[in-house]
């Protein structure tokens, strides 16, 4: 190696060592009250940060009770509000979002919420902006057999057989944030987008391992066929992890990254639910003939850029958290 390629290389390690140092760094966080937005909180305070978590209503929420939170309430989607919240912060992550199933509202919220909020962020003259998004922003149905960061988007305006989150339009307005962020960023602002699997951990607003649990207890969640839908996932650590690896490192502004660390069929997946609880009822099953290959539930969501670029590599794997939920639900029946 040359020694200008030494000294760049020297440099670029100082800088993201700097930049890990996270000691009285304001950080604004949205959905602070959230699973994801409460834990990056709980870890910014660990790390120092001085944190302003923005959420619906003031309280005892999980990872906020650090003296170096302050919670704060308001519309990030109002212009004015999002301008007050920006102001004096260094940091953004983004994490609040609606699962809802109406259209207009997710698009309200998680689309135009996003681009009032990074645009706020912009102006504010904050270093770096993290959105957290998720893997339904992808076009499931494209001809293609695994969807890394370059993969087609999902489209406002067109129809999709299957949607891998709750809500049919999550995916779509999810990958319309993106498309504004992008906009921001081409306008100065420092953006990175995180594309999540499904996230397990425990927290009272976790979907796959708090609330969709009773559901399948009861016999509620369907397989498809034989079981073999793909389901791509994360733990709530590696989330985390690959915040930590992001944030405020050049590295990352301009990309979009996927956080997947295992692909698991559904049918792993609720039997390893089904497994917690004695008495849970058997899965419903939809004959393989009343579906078709345009219902692909999803597809393979590569990791390997965010290893390549930040040096990611997962903290828990899938049987890790499977492990931790069922200890904990055992821990509620006793």
């Amino acid at each position: 190696m040359s020694s200008r390629r030494t000294a760049l290389a020297v440099g670029r390690d100082l800088y993201l060592k700097a930049a890990m140092n996270l000691r009285d760094v304001p950080v604004l966080v949205s959905g602070g009250s959230g699973f994801v937005g409460g834990a990056v909180c709980a870890w910014l305070a660990r790390e120092g940060a001085q944190v302003t978590a923005v959420v619906r209503k003031a309280g005892a929420h999980p990872g906020l009770d650090s003296p170096r939170i302050t919670q704060v309430e308001g519309e990030f989607t109002d212009a004015a509000v999002a301008q007050r919240m920006c102001a004096g912060q260094t940091l953004v992550v983004h994490a609040a979002a609606t699962i809802g199933a109406d259209l207009a509202e997710a698009l309200a919220i998680n689309a135009q919420g996003t681009a009032t909020l990074a645009a706020a962020a912009r102006a504010a003259g904050c270093r770096h902006f993290v959105h957290i998004s998720t893997v339904s922003v992808y076009h499931f149905q494209a001809p293609r057999d695994s969807f890394d960061e370059d993969a087609p988007l999902r489209e406002l305006g067109r129809i999709y057989p299957h949607s891998p989150a709750a809500s049919p339009h999550y995916g779509i307005a999810k990958a319309e944030a993106e498309r504004l962020l992008w906009l921001e960023a081409k306008r100065g602002l420092n953006a990175t987008a995180l594309r999540l699997g499904a996230v397990l951990g425990i927290h009272p607003t976790s979907v796959w391992v708090v609330k969709v649990p009773p559901k399948v207890r009861a016999g509620q969640v369907p397989l498809r066929g034989d079981g073999s839908d793909l389901m791509t996932m994360t733990h709530i650590d590696n989330v985390v992890r690959a915040i930590e690896l992001a944030l405020g490192n050049p590295r990352a502004f301009g990309r979009a990254y996927n956080v997947v660390d295992d692909e698991v069929t559904w049918k792993e997946f609720i039997e390893g639910i089904r497994a917690w609880f004695p008495d849970a009822a058997p899965a419903p099953l939809i004959p393989a003939e009343q579906t078709t290959s345009a219902d692909r539930f999803i597809a393979p969501c590569p990791s390997s850029r965010i290893a390549r670029e930040l040096g990611y590599v997962r903290v828990k794997s899938f049987a890790d958290g499977m492990r931790e939920a069922g200890e904990w639900w055992r821990g509620k029946s006793e």
